[in-house]
């Protein structure tokens, strides 16, 4: 296809609600546009990069053994209640009801809808392990869509899932799934860190994310080059105790502070002395 042919609609101009780099690019490029708040239409140049990140997607996860399938968007409520999930995802949740007043939701994930599909289609454990994935359209009712397409309401997105026999099989999916991302992101020339994060709402005893530094990011990590631990924050432990300087079963007592009119130096005082009487 060529360029004078193809549509492209390229702009001189960054638009004024682009902040994050790789939103002004996309967007003068001309690979996407905005159709409401978190809502983007991808135009061809876009598509065909999207094509070719599904495509290695697809060809390391067919390397593990796994299958792809591909699952409703919209589902029935039931579902969801079963897992407890319809509460917990709250407002982050699409509902919506049909003409019979049947509650309804646009999926923000399809674990629901997998462990459907297995309790009625596995019945032997000779049929195990499974490994299965899909590539879809995900929807969350984001309440601050921003930076372009990293913070977005619809959202294409590539999940997996495992069925085991038992913990040590799991172990075995879960490194499957691991060294296989290691090989997709290093295919789009991505320098991810390996950290150590929570399981959030999906739950579970482990997890393991792959962050990309970045001035447009949302998280913050902790990571030690020499022993080559990595967390997310929300995650991290120390290794080193802390001990408790401070005797709970002190009695309290009065000290004079003249002059002082503000917080900080009332802080100031305060850790100055407690330093004193501690030393």
């Amino acid at each position: 296809m060529r360029m004078s042919r193809g549509f492209v609609p390229t702009l001189k101009e960054t638009p004024a609600d682009a902040i994050v780099a790789s939103h002004q690019l996309l967007v003068r490029a001309g690979y996407i546009r905005q159709l409401s708040a978190g809502i983007y239409s991808i135009l061809p140049l876009g598509q065909r990069a999207l094509l070719k990140i599904t495509a290695i997607v697809r060809e390391e996860m067919n390397d593990i053994g796994a299958q792809e399938f591909y699952l409703p968007a919209l589902n029935p409520r039931e579902v969801w209640e079963e897992s407890g999930r319809w509460a917990i995802m709250g407002e982050n949740m699409f509902r919506l009801k049909d003409r019979k007043g049947a509650d309804l939701c646009l999926a923000m994930t399809h674990e629901e809808i997998f462990t459907v599909l297995a309790r009625a289609e596995l019945r032997s454990y000779r049929q195990l392990p499974q490994i299965w994935y899909q590539i879809q359209t995900k929807f969350r009712d984001e309440p601050r869509p921003k930076s372009g397409l990293l913070r977005v309401r619809q959202f294409t997105m590539k999940d997996s899932y495992s069925f085991d026999l038992d913990k040590p099989g799991l172990d075995v999916a879960f490194e499957k799934h691991r060294e296989a991302y290691v090989k997709i992101f290093s295919r789009c020339g991505l320098k991810t860190i390996q950290v150590d994060a929570h399981s959030g709402a999906m739950g579970g005893s482990g997890s393991t994310e792959f962050m990309v530094a970045t001035d447009a990011g949302e998280d913050l990590i902790a990571s030690c080059e020499s022993c080559g631990y990595a967390a997310n924050t929300e995650k991290a432990d120390s290794k080193v105790d802390t001990p408790n300087r401070y005797d709970s079963n002190a009695a309290i007592e009065e000290f004079a502070t003249p002059g002082v009119v503000t917080i900080e130096a009332l802080t100031s005082r305060s850790s100055r002395w407690c330093a004193a009487t501690i030393n």
